[in-house]
């Protein structure tokens, strides 16, 4: 009887245990949940932020000055904060192929009186801006893709063909 009697009791406690425990768990797993959904956004604005001015150095639709304008924002205040957030919160790869772009993008002056040596600077560029966006992908979406550089900038280029080769190619 009284085996009968400690069974009966002791297992809406165990029950009761049981549920606590799935739940701190459960609520713990949510806060993690949560914890990453947020950072991952955070990192897509901060890409976002970073990319827009070579988003405008290749569109052909807005004017040059629209397009200087855009370029200018790699000195503004707002820009560099954005570095910061990729410099704290950006992947190790990201953070380092970004600081190849803009070494390269602040040496582009040396490039340009030659137009061999120009288009040599353009492919380097190309193909950094399109790893950085493979980067991007593996530290947020998917870090087995299998895209290749010039793929995530056909879209962007209308004469990606005379690049794609070479894009993929270069030692960066």
């Amino acid at each position: 009887m009284e085996n009968s009697l400690f069974i009966t009791i002791l297992s809406p406690v165990l029950i009761t245990c049981g549920g606590l425990i799935s739940w701190f768990l459960k609520s713990k797993k949510d806060e993690l949940v949560n914890a990453e959904e947020k950072a991952r956004e955070f990192k897509i604005t901060t890409y976002r932020k970073l990319l827009e001015p070579f988003i405008a150095a290749f569109t052909v639709s807005i004017s040059d000055e629209e397009r200087n304008r855009e370029i200018e924002k790699l000195q503004s205040l707002e820009y560099k904060r954005a570095i910061v957030d990729l410099t704290t919160f950006g992947s190790d790869q990201t953070l380092k192929t970004f600081n190849k772009i803009i070494q390269s993008f602040y040496q582009s002056d040396a490039y340009r009186t030659d137009p061999e040596t120009w288009d040599t600077y353009t492919v380097k560029l190309l193909a950094l801006i399109s790893e950085f966006l493979l980067e991007i992908r593996r530290d947020v979406y998917s870090k087995k893709t299998r895209l290749v550089r010039s793929e995530l900038i056909e879209s962007i280029l209308k004469d990606i063909d005379q690049y794609k080769t070479r894009v993929n190619a270069a030692k960066i």
